[in-house]
């Protein structure tokens, strides 16, 4: 667009984003979100403005921080950043083995101990419109079985055709882990973190929020509640080993 950024010319401000160093004004803009710089091990707290911005950390505006020195597809060590997770595939070792649920199918356990706030995991699928997972989600209800996870007000993550060994975990309304949804180099993406320690070898559930309902003034969607979670006991079991 034309003119330095503000509500009336730009999709970022217009929608409450910061402006990206993809944006055609980048660094120029008012609305530019700058980085965090970080001295010491604080990216995984809110004293790091992209932790607590829902950001990953990024090496081209991040100086100081190190997020994405050490090797992808494995733990960092040397580096000072911890806010790299997902863009570094930095996850952790998961099996897939029968749940501790009653006929619940399969589900995904931790290989090593976990400590609260590590990160697991990204959740993964087909990226789909709201108004096609509507269609698939009257579908996956009839088999009582769903892989749907809301991204944003307009799309849709659908890991049942497409996906990896986080579509297995479990629901539970007292879980182990939690989801967040992170900005990883402008895009939004969901991780899978450890709610609390775990340990090795216990099966992962996270809380699916089937009925939670969105009302905001991008979309209204109501919750709803399907067969497996009118079973307390389904909904709320937590298994701690496997043995």
């Amino acid at each position: 667009h034309d003119g330095p950024c503000n509500e009336d010319n730009c999709s970022c401000v217009k929608n409450a984003f910061f402006c990206t160093k993809h944006c055609a004004w980048g660094e120029k803009s008012r609305n530019f979100f700058r980085g965090c710089a970080c001295k010491g091990n604080q990216c995984r707290t809110k004293s790091c403005s992209c932790f607590a911005a829902k950001r990953e950390c990024d090496p081209d505006l991040c100086r100081t921080c190190g997020a994405c020195t050490d090797p992808a597809n494995q733990p960092a060590t040397t580096q000072m950043c911890r806010n790299d997770n997902i863009g570094m595939r930095r996850h952790c070792h998961l099996l897939l083995a029968k749940s501790s649920i009653e006929d619940a199918g399969w589900g995904v356990y931790t290989k090593h101990a976990l400590k609260k706030g590590d990160f697991v995991h990204e959740y993964v699928g087909e990226v789909i419109s709201q108004e096609e997972a509507e269609r698939r989600g009257r579908i996956y209800d009839k088999v009582n079985r769903s892989y749907l996870f809301n991204l944003t007000s307009d799309y849709v993550v659908d890991a049942s055709r497409k996906g990896n060994k986080t579509k297995f975990a479990n629901h539970s309304s007292k879980p182990n882990c939690c989801t967040r949804m992170v900005n990883v180099n402008g895009d939004t993406r969901i991780g899978l973190f450890a709610k609390e320690d775990i340990e090795p070898q216990s099966e992962l559930f996270f809380d699916y929020r089937y009925d939670v309902g969105i009302d905001n003034d991008l979309i209204v969607k109501p919750g709803k509640t399907v067969d497996w979670m009118k079973n307390p006991k389904m909904a709320n079991k937590i298994s701690k080993k496997y043995v």
